[in-house]
This record gives structure tokens, C-alpha cells and sequence, in this order.
């Protein structure tokens, strides 16, 4: 087998066995310093990483060699979610690699740069950031991650690295499930003036759940605490994880909690508070930190870099990534629905009835659908990928995603540290968030299952510090992976997780490997865990041998024990041995498993075991990796117009949004474009009519709490009349629009329309707009609003009085209406029975709708659901 010697971030050289070393086609170079006019070579690099994606497309569709794409040292500031399709990848085993400079360190960040701090109390020490116009959940200063202003304030924990801490926590005096509430101290809230911004976070067996708060209602000592709904009607209607008195505990003890974000709390070095509201952001500087020249940063772009093959038939093949730094990605869905853990970070979309087992008002319901966290860099669909001696860290959730229909691929080599959920995640946990999870996943589409991949030589430390429910490396149904020689530790659940469904039914999963992996301080907070956990039938073959678990126990605040290796619900077709266990408890689990080789000895000990497991010599510099460098926003894309300034009176383009990008000039809730047209950002453009391009384009596919904004020039000081062409198939649909940050409407209903493909006129009026230029925001305030143009005048007469457009079609016309199914493009496809016994993306198969995506109303819910 030959070698190729690459030449990663941090100046280290290792080799790795691969593929034969391929010729080189083509190198592109980009720098931060660059210029997309240029041609891209070394002495003329572009500036943008999606510059050099168009070169690679140019020349990819026939290759006799690698292409290559230089990243040279800097920061790289990413507007928007890059998308890599099938159109990105290598062909006939040439890769197209996006790759570090030689001994260069570049910094691929979703965040942005927060300046202009002022002292607000200078009492207590605490400044002021104003005009901060987002929403994040972490904030880096002078390179350390600080604290969201908490009660009780938190623990410092530097061996987890440099600024490390760990959260404290109380009690609850008792779950009040009939009343659905907490009952607390008063104490703990009598200082709190916005208890409607405030969230707990609260600690259940082997799951975080954090709701946001409504009110707190004070009955001499106790605070009853009332949570907001959707999670609160979720949380009271679930049987798993056991909310109450602590299982099995003897004397018996309630659950643990922290309180978090309220201006209230900031009462220790290293707090901030977001106020959204008045967009003003407070930190109170650690020793030795002057505001004057702190650098500090918010993350604003959930997903960094995003590789999406069109489906399981058509992926994207032979890519690599190697040497770069990702970091900065941002999760705000807490802030918005807050988020019910059921395990390993998999959140509650939903509790489904379960009469079987009794009333639905009292935590009764095993039945649930789940979706997964966000991550900086996320995969599906890929084939033949590398990921290789890359940095992640400062993450708001999962660092790295491969989350289904990939294979033959490698992830090696990589360093995570200070990430909010899982370090790496890998394949399917469930068919999808439309069907109940205790469904045995097991595709017709075998493509569709995670497949020969290989987790190895991987540092994942520091991790699950926002989700604590989260894992270090987490697979949900794979089949023929590998996972071994990889460090894990530092986590507040499991380390290493495999299965999913507590299911002992045929699976997709088999063969699968966990060996020679060192696991430690694992398990530091929450419950019912292993530094290996398994669920469900594994088919034959798997393994779990030769690896080195130490220093791992129970904490203090967990409601019960610890397992060694846990085999849990269903799980088969493991041969546990020979793995070794030095402070930490030894042995193997078991909770109604199924038949498996157990050949382990409690006191088992190796030397070759304890010396090789972990990672290899040639990958063991990663453990040195304490650091990213610190970003630098000078050169990020700042707001300016897409084609240029509208002027009012005037007629606004809603898709000529500014430019800017995420938290900048839009803010979309998903990386995606849904309508995949026009524009190549994360906000979703639909054509107006989807079978006649000429016809414009529309935002469309939009949600609650999205905005977009643009560069307007006032001609002269006036209230305005205005006339919007919009579609909503739905109710609820609502828009505001603001100049400057300051509301100029109340919110406007949207009228349903037949379908999203059917516009009508809606008219309104603004409050006095000064003359000059401003920025307009148009705002969603309710979802799935179809927006084509605003026009702005001084009268109603100049308003224009055509554009209603009528591109309905009736098709499956004798079909009972129980479920209506719209397009990508907002066309109704007609109306579908949902059958018993089948999940929704079963019944869309069924009554014959092509792959694609697809909005489908029924019951006075919208779901959005793919075919593959």
C-alpha cells in the first residue's frame, strides 16, 4: 500500500495510508487577502472559499487528477452556510481536496465580532455592547468561552483547558406534575425582574432539558415555576427519562437545576446577558480582561460548511478536507422551543398519545418523535470522504455530522474541545421526525445506512457543555463502522454511544467495531451511562475489545448509578473482551439485552492495551492542540445593497435582500435554500410561478421570527401606504417591517390564499419615516408566508392594482382531504390519506410523489417531509 505524506495545520507532517498519490490537475489558492477578480493561483488567490468552489465546478467534470484548493493562514468569515453538492465532488477516485497551506492555520468562523463596549455599572463593573442584533447562547472573550449569567454561579474546572468550568446546581423542592411546574426556593428567584426570559435547565437521569420560563408565582418560600409551552406540554406528557424524585434514590431527592439568562444574575467575572429586546449585550470583565481591547465573539451561523448529495443515488464522492479550523457555530432552537433531551441529545419534536399505557396527563407516553442537534459541519449523502487533522472548537452544538447515506469514509485525525454537544455524530438515529423511535430502522434503501465509515486517531475532549445529554462520538444505526484508537473524555454523559430504539428487532446495524479507544472522566454528571453505550440488535460481528476506560464515576448530582461497558435495551451481536479498567468501575452491563459473547474480566489488565489504546503515535500531536487562533473580522462582508439601493416611494424586490449575510442582512433558521434558486445563501427563494422562471421570485418557505433587510433611500419624509404580493396556504401568517430597528408597522395578518402558489394583494400603512437613507426590515411574524414585493407610496391611488396571480392545479381530485401535500414551490400536489400503520413519508411514497420536499398540512399541523 503506498503512503501519502501530508502536511497539516499546527506545522505537523504525518502520513496516513491511502489511496495511491494522484497526480495534481489544478491548485487553486484562496486568502483572506485575496480578491475573487483574481485567477486564483498562489501569487493571485481568491478571497472566498465559494470563488474557489465555482473554479472547481468549472473544471471537475472531467479529471485525470486531484484538484486542489490552498487555504492560505487568516480568517475566513463566513456570510453563509457553504453547500457542497454533487457538483463539488472528485469522479473515478481523484479527489478535490480543501486543504491548509502548508504549517498555516486557517480559521473558518460563523461568528462575529462584538465592539464599542461602554461601562453600564460601574458599581458592579459591568459593561455594555449596544446594537447587538442577534440571538446566541455563547459568547468567547479573549479567546474563552464565558458564562451565561446563571444561578448558581459556576465551578471552575480548568482541567477540561484553559477557562473550563462546570455548572452548580439545586434542587427542586418537587415536581408539581398535575399543575405542570417546579416548585423552588423563593430565594432562588426573588432578585429575577424578567422571569419570562429566564430558563432552567434541568437535570433528568440521563437527559438535559432546558424550558424556557413564563412565570414565577411566590407562595411565601416556595416559587412555583411555570414553564412555556410547546416544551411544557411536552415534557408532562413523557414517560422517559423519569421526571420526579430520583429513581431508586434512598433517602429520596429531587432533581437538579440552574438557572440561566437574566441580566439579574450577572454577579460574577466572566457573566453576560443578551437583551434581545433592546439589543444590548452585558458582560462583567474576568481579572486582568479591559473591554477597552477585549476580542470578543457571538456566533451567528449555525452550520458552517454543509455537504448535501441530491440523494442516496447521486451523492457527492471522492472530497477531502484537511488542516482547517471551524469554529463559532451557533444553536439558538433552546431559545426559541427550548429542549427536551430524550438521549444523546436527540430533542423531543414531539410526544405522541400512548393510550397503552394509561392518562395522557400524567407522564405516561412512551411514544416520541426526535430530531438532532445542529452541527458546524454537516454531511449526508457522501461517499469517499476525508476529514482529516482538522480543529474544531467553540461550537454551540455537534461539532461534525455524517448523518446518513454516507460510506467509505474517514474521519481521522481531527481535534474537538469546548463543544456544546456531541464532538462527532454518524448516521440515523430514526427514519426521520415524522416517525415514533422505537420503530426499528432498517431501510429498504440500504444506501440510505451509514456504511463503512472509520472514526479513528480523533481527540474529542471538553465536550456536551451546553447539551449535557449529548455524547462524546455518537452512531445511531450503522452498519460495518469503525470506531477505535480515538481519546475521549471530559463529558457529562456517555463517551462512546452505538444504536438507537431500544429494540431487540432485525436492525440496519452490523458489525461494528469499538476497539482500542482510551475513555475517561466521562459521566461527570448525568446518569445511566457507560464510557461505551449500546442499544438495539447489532446484527453479528460487532465488537467492543481493547480499550482503555480509567478514571470515570458518578457524580454527586446524578439521580443513580453508573454502568462500566453498558449493553442496555436489545443490545446483541456483541463479543466483549479484553478491555482494561484502572478507577472507574469494571465489567460489562447489562439492562434486557439480547445474546451476546461476553469473554471480559472485571480485573482484566494489558500493558499493550493501556499503552496502545487511544490514539496513535503519528496523531498524538492533536493532544497538544489547546487553542484556536483569534478571529479577525476586518475583512468580513459588511451590509451593502444586492444590485443596489431601493428608494422609497418605490417598489421593494423581496429577494434583493442585502447583502451581509446570517444576523447581518437576514436571518433564516436553517442553511438551506429550500426553492434552490437565484441566490446561493441559506434564505429560502421560491419562483413565483414554479414552471415559468420569468416570472420573478418570491421569499418563500419562511418561519416565525425570520427578517431580511435592505438599503432603502427615503426621497421625503411621509407616512407611507404600502401594497405587498404575498401567498399562505396556511393561517397565521404575519409580517412587521421596521426602519432602523424601530417598528413602523404593528404586525399585518397575512390572508390565506388556495395555496402558495396563489398570490393575492394586502395593503397597509407605516408611521412617519424620516427622509435620508435606512435600512428596512421586513419581519415574519408568523410562518410559511410566501413574499414576491412591497411597494411604498404617498397615496393609494399610485398603488399598483395588478399582480395577483392564480397557478393552482387540482390533482388527485377524488381523494379524501385529510392531509393536503404542497411542493418545494408551494404548488398543492393534491391531498393524501394517511394510513394507519404507516409513517408520512410512507404514505407520500405511496400515492406515487417524486423524491423532493414537501410541505404536507393535516390536523392543524405542518410538517415539512423529504422523499429520498
Amino acid at each position: 500500500m503506498n503512503t501519502k505524506i501530508l502536511s497539516l495545520a499546527f506545522g505537523c507532517t504525518l502520513a496516513f495510508a491511502g489511496a495511491a498519490a494522484a497526480a495534481t490537475q489544478a491548485t487553486f489558492y484562496v486568502s483572506p487577502s485575496g480578491s475573487d477578480a483574481a485567477a486564483g493561483t498562489k501569487d493571485a488567490p481568491f478571497k472566498t472559499i465559494t470563488q474557489a468552489q465555482k473554479a472547481v465546478r468549472a473544471i471537475n467534470g472531467s479529471m485525470t487528477g486531484d484538484i486542489e484548493v490552498i487555504l492560505r493562514e487568516g480568517t475566513y468569515a463566513l456570510p453563509a452556510t457553504i453547500n457542497f453538492d454533487e457538483r463539488d465532488g472528485g469522479k473515478d477516485g481523484h479527489y478535490v481536496r480543501y486543504k491548509a497551506a502548508d504549517g498555516e492555520k486557517p480559521l473558518i468562523t460563523g461568528g462575529m465580532g462584538i465592539t464599542g463596549w461602554t461601562i453600564h455599572d460601574e458599581a458592579n463593573n459591568i459593561w455594555k455592547a449596544e446594537g447587538v442584533d442577534g440571538r446566541f447562547r455563547q459568547l468567547y472573550v479573549n479567546n474563552r468561552k464565558a458564562v451565561r449569567a446563571c444561578f448558581p454561579n459556576v465551578i471552575a474546572a480548568n482541567e477540561k483547558g484553559n477557562g473550563g468550568f462546570d455548572h452548580d446546581f439545586v434542587r427542586l423542592t418537587k415536581v408539581d406534575s398535575s399543575g405542570r411546574a417546579f416548585d423552588v426556593s423563593a430565594d432562588y428567584v426573588k432578585n429575577i425582574k424578567n422571569i419570562e426570559d429566564v430558563e432552567i435547565h434541568l437535570m433528568i437521569a440521563w437527559s438535559e432539558n432546558i424550558l424556557r420560563l413564563e412565570k414565577a408565582q411566590v407562595n411565601g418560600g416556595t416559587a412555583k415555576l411555570i414553564p412555556k409551552d410547546p416544551e411544557r406540554t411536552k415534557l408532562f406528557h413523557r414517560a422517559f427519562p423519569m421526571l420526579g424524585t430520583a429513581f431508586m434514590s434512598n433517602p429520596p431527592k429531587q432533581q437538579v437545576f440552574y438557572l440561566e439568562n437574566s441580566y439579574d444574575l450577572i454577579d460574577a467575572p466572566g457573566e453576560w446577558y443578551l437583551d434581545e429586546k433592546n439589543q444590548t449585550l452585558y458582560y462583567k470583565p474576568r481579572e486582568g480582561e479591559s473591554m477597552a481591547t477585549a476580542h470578543v465573539v457571538a456566533p451567528r451561523l449555525n452550520t458552517l460548511f454543509s455537504v448535501l448529495g441530491k440523494d442516496t443515488k447521486n451523492k457527492v464522492g471522492y472530497m477531502s478536507f484537511e488542516g482547517l479550523i471551524f469554529a463559532h457555530s451557533n444553536y439558538t432552537r433552546p431559545s426559541e422551543e427550548g429542549f427536551l433531551d430524550l438521549q444523546a441529545a436527540n430533542f423531543n419534536v414531539d410526544v405522541l398519545p400512548d393510550p397503552g399505557r394509561g392518562n395522557w396527563e400524567k407522564l405516561n407516553s412512551n411514544k416520541y418523535l426526535l430530531w438532532r442537534p445542529d452541527a458546524a459541519f454537516r454531511v449526508e449523502n457522501a461517499h469517499h470522504f476525508l476529514v482529516q487533522g482538522n480543529v474544531f472548537s467553540q461550537i454551540a452544538a455537534t461539532g461534525l455530522d455524517f448523518v446518513s447515506g454516507t460510506n467509505d469514509d474517514m474521519i481521522q485525525g481531527n481535534a474537538f474541545f469546548e463543544i456544546g454537544a456531541a464532538g462527532i455524530m454518524l448516521g440515523k438515529f430514526y427514519q426521520d421526525s415524522t416517525t415514533e423511535i422505537h420503530i426499528a430502522y432498517n431501510p429498504s434503501d440500504k444506501d440510505e445506512i451509514s456504511t463503512r465509515d472509520t472514526v479513528k486517531n480523533n481527540l474529542v475532549t471538553n465536550v456536551t457543555n451546553e447539551h449535557q445529554g449529548a455524547v462524546g462520538i455518537g452512531a445511531g444505526y450503522p452498519r460495518y463502522v469503525v470506531i477505535e484508537h480515538n481519546e475521549v473524555s471530559y463529558t457529562y454523559y456517555s463517551g462512546i454511544s452505538i444504536g438507537f430504539g431500544w429494540t431487540k428487532n432485525q436492525t440496519a446495524m452490523t458489525n461494528n467495531h469499538v476497539n482500542w479507544n482510551e475513555i475517561h472522566h466521562i459521566a461527570r454528571l448525568l446518569c445511566d451511562s457507560g464510557p461505551i453505550y449500546t442499544l438495539s440488535n447489532q446484527g453479528t460481528g460487532s465488537e467492543i475489545q481493547h480499550n482503555y476506560i480509567h478514571d470515570n464515576g458518578t457524580s454527586k448530582w446524578a439521580d443513580y448509578w453508573n454502568v462500566p461497558i453498558y449493553l442496555d435495551e436489545g443490545s446483541s451481536g456483541f463479543t466483549v473482551k479484553e478491555n482494561v479498567f484502572k478507577n472507574s468501575p469494571a465489567g460489562v452491563g447489562q439492562n434486557q439485552a439480547g445474546q451476546n459473547n461476553l469473554q471480559q474480566s472485571n480485573n482484566y489488565y494489558s500493558d499493550d492495551v493501556v499503552n496502545n489504546a487511544g490514539i496513535e503515535k503519528s496523531f498524538r500531536y492533536i493532544r497538544d492542540i489547546k487553542e484556536i487562533p483569534l478571529a479577525d473580522f476586518n475583512g468580513a462582508v459588511e451590509q451593502t445593497p444586492y444590485k443596489a439601493q431601493f428608494t422609497l416611494p418605490g417598489i421593494v424586490q423581496l429577494e434583493d435582500y442585502d447583502e451581509g449575510g446570517q444576523s447581518v442582512s437576514f436571518y433564516d433558521k436553517d442553511f438551506v435554500n429550500e426553492g434552490g434558486v437565484y441566490r446561493e445563501d441559506g434564505v429560502d427563494i421560491v419562483q413565483v410561478d414554479s414552471a415559468d422562471a420569468s416570472k420573478g421570485y418570491a421569499i418563500g418557505y419562511t418561519q416565525a421570527g425570520e427578517w431580511l433587510e435592505y438599503s432603502v433611500n427615503v426621497v421625503t419624509a411621509s407616512k407611507f401606504v404600502f401594497r405587498a404580493s404575498v401567498a399562505d396556504g396556511l393561517e397565521g401568517g404575519g409580517i412587521r417591517l421596521f426602519i432602523d430597528g424601530k417598528a413602523v408597522t404593528d404586525t399585518i395578518a397575512v390572508p390565506q390564499t388556495e395555496d402558495w402558489n396563489t398570490y393575492t394583494l394586502m395593503d397597509g400603512e407605516t408611521s412617519e419615516i424620516e427622509k435620508g437613507d435606512h435600512v428596512l426590515r421586513v419581519q415574519f411574524t408568523g410562518s410559511y408566508v410566501n413574499l414576491d414585493w412591497i411597494q411604498f407610496a404617498l397615496t393609494k391611488e399610485e398603488l399598483n392594482t395588478t399582480g395577483i396571480r392564480d397557478y393552482s392545479v387540482n390533482f388527485m381530485p377524488n381523494a379524501d382531504r385529510s392531509l393536503k401535500v404542497f411542493n418545494a414551490s408551494g404548488r398543492l400536489m393534491g391531498v393524501v390519506n394517511n394510513r394507519a400503520g404507516l409513517s408520512i413519508t410512507e404514505t407520500l411514497k405511496q400515492a406515487g410523489l417524486a423524491k423532493g420536499i414537501y410541505l404536507v398540512l393535516g390536523a392543524g399541523k405542518t410538517l415539512r417531509v423529504q422523499l429520498k
